[in-house]
């Protein structure tokens, strides 16, 4: 037998690394939650973490977490990294998040952190929404105690989310924004829909600053009624924007309770937390609407949001409200409606519009001071001499509102009709732009050559002749294919969408009412139905719908990110 002499440092090494072995495979054993990367059917992609031992047999609370503009990914499992490093990934990744005691219980969390796939994405409520609705209904979710949080710009979201319609009948336990910012005019829903809160920000924040972190938190807090509900606000001093290092910290080394114990203190009420799982569920996809996104081609950008009601068969124009509602209208045939909407398509109120006709009423669009303008402009046979822009103001409470008139006719045209090659003086499309309105036509000449007519009037009460100034040489092929049948323009006025029925045109960074100057990118929908409203929902979403063609196509609302095609318009 051969005899292999060990040295005692050999001896030690082999020890040592038995020892890194063994624990290694223990951590691994007992790791506190487990950490998957998952593509959801609703599109999305997320961070599942759930916890040790976990059972369906038993519920657990909730957080969705919404990372910063620097996690954002490529839709590729390699960028979903970027999300682990900071939050509550970053200390499930090592292994530090476990349990949590709450009145002597303690309490393990379901992580739910969907990542955004496009380099200018933002957290939209919608999409917020589908990421609870879904937890809610493939988890085992204690529906009593949901939590959203999210840093900087993911907590710009649960800002967002949180005063959102979405969230009018208040699913949330809890918020905890860090690093973050939000709109002042609708931090008070918070405080009506009771939702605690616990924001953080550094009081050196160089990228959002203190005072706008805190100017959000403030405005909720002054409506706070008896000290409900619960809203902490922790300065750090001498912090930077990575606030959310200290605020998610497990050790209560910044603070005790931290925030996971803290999240556990509130749940909510019993008659509210048993509508919870009725709203994701009405919220999913009804068959119907799920039997038209499969019809969708699937290289189509654009979601169903929901199926409109029969009183909007016919729709055919939508725009945004500053407290963002949706107002819609319908054409020829119809009455003298406008009608509210919220943003997953429901119908929550209408106004009826005295001192005007619904002739053939093809577009609305809006000024800063919520001035709705109805474009009476529909002139299929180009025979009108005189068409109507109708004004009401949406601040007015009123279920009648009694409507100016701004009546115009085309500088240009002297034929009623004009012969075929002329038959250019149609239009279905009108946006609002620095006082002044602007129509652009439907070009219905043979033969066709897509050649689209802008047209200025001033946006007020009186009689003009609309002067042409501007001319758009877009798509003259098929003229079903290339017709402009709505149009919209961005909350900051850099980009205008002419919208098809199969596509639409984006133009962005023109200067000043000269929109040819721009740049013009035709984007295909890979769709065809009639395609007759579009908004901006934010400078980076629009949302669209199409009218319910006999019953057989259409009748749906849209969205849609933009994302990659926009353009820079500070490098022109």
């Amino acid at each position: 037998m051969e005899h292999i002499n060990v040295s005692n440092v050999e001896r030690k090494v082999a020890m040592r690394l038995l020892a890194i072995f063994c624990l290694l495979l223990f951590n691994i054993q007992l790791s506190a939650q487990s950490l998957d990367f998952k593509h959801s059917n609703e599109g999305f992609n997320f961070w599942e973490s759930l916890p040790k031992n976990y059972t369906p047999d038993q519920t657990y609370p909730l957080i969705v977490f919404l990372h910063g503009r620097g996690e954002r990914g490529d839709g590729t499992n390699e960028s979903a990294n970027n999300i682990l490093t900071w939050g509550p990934l970053r200390h499930i990744k090592h292994d530090r998040f476990k349990s949590f005691t709450f009145e002597d219980k303690k309490y393990s969390f379901i992580v739910i952190a969907p990542q955004l796939n496009k380099p200018t994405s933002l957290w939209e409520p919608g999409l917020v929404d589908e990421v609870i609705n879904y937890a809610i209904l493939n988890y085992p979710v204690d529906v009593s105690r949901i939590y959203l949080t999210g840093l900087s710009m993911g907590g710009n979201g649960t800002w967002v989310y949180a005063y959102s319609d979405y969230n009018t009948q208040n699913r949330l336990a809890a918020i905890v924004p860090i690093a973050s910012w939000g709109n002042i005019d609708k931090a008070c829903k918070i405080a009506s829909r009771n939702i605690p809160v616990w924001a953080f920000h550094g009081t050196d924040d160089n990228v959002i600053a203190f005072d706008r972190g805190k100017a959000v938190f403030d405005a909720a807090h002054s409506c706070m009624k008896n000290n409900m509900p619960e809203m902490k606000f922790t300065a750090y001093e001498e912090t930077k924007h990575d606030s959310w290092q200290k605020a998610y910290d497990i050790r209560n080394e910044y603070h005790t309770p931290n925030v996971y114990e803290w999240m556990l203190s509130h749940t909510l009420e019993d008659e509210q937390a048993s509508k919870v799982k009725g709203i994701a569920e009405k919220r999913t996809l009804t068959p119907e609407i799920v039997s038209d996104q499969k019809n969708l081609s699937e290289s189509s950008p654009l979601k169903i949001i929901a199926k409109l009601p029969s009183s909007l068969d016919e729709n055919s124009g939508m725009t945004f409200d500053s407290n963002g509602n949706i107002w819609m209208i319908n054409d020829s045939g119809n009455g003298p409606f406008i009608f509210k909407l919220d943003t997953i398509g429901n119908v929550i109120g209408f106004k009826k519009i005295i001192y005007a006709t619904n002739f053939d009423w093809e577009d609305i669009t809006i000024d800063d001071d919520d001035n709705l303008f109805i474009a009476d402009i529909g002139n299929n046979e180009n025979l009108r001499k005189k068409l109507m822009v109708y004004k009401i103001n949406l601040n007015d409470t009123s279920s009648r509102l009694a409507a100016t008139t701004i009546s115009f006719s085309y500088e240009d045209q002297t034929a009623f009709p004009p012969s075929p090659d002329k038959m250019n003086f149609d239009a279905e499309s009108i946006i609002y732009l620095r006082d002044s309105l602007y129509i652009f036509s439907k070009n219905r000449s043979e033969p066709f050559d897509g050649t689209v007519n802008v047209y200025q009037i001033p946006a007020r009460e009186g009689e003009y002749s609309a002067k042409l100034i501007d001319q758009l040489k877009l798509g003259s092929d098929s003229m079903l294919d290339n017709w402009i049948t709505a149009a919209a323009l961005s909350n900051d006025n850099k980009h205008l969408v002419l919208l098809s029925h199969s596509k639409f045109w984006l133009i962005s960074c023109f200067k000043n009412n000269k929109f040819s100057s721009g740049e013009i990118q035709e984007v295909p929908l890979n769709t065809f139905s009639q395609k007759e409203s579009v908004s901006f929902y934010n400078d980076d979403a629009i949302y669209l719908s199409d009218e319910n063609y006999r019953k057989l196509t259409g009748g749906n609302l849209y969205k849609m990110l933009l994302g990659d095609l926009l353009h820079d318009c500070n490098n022109y």
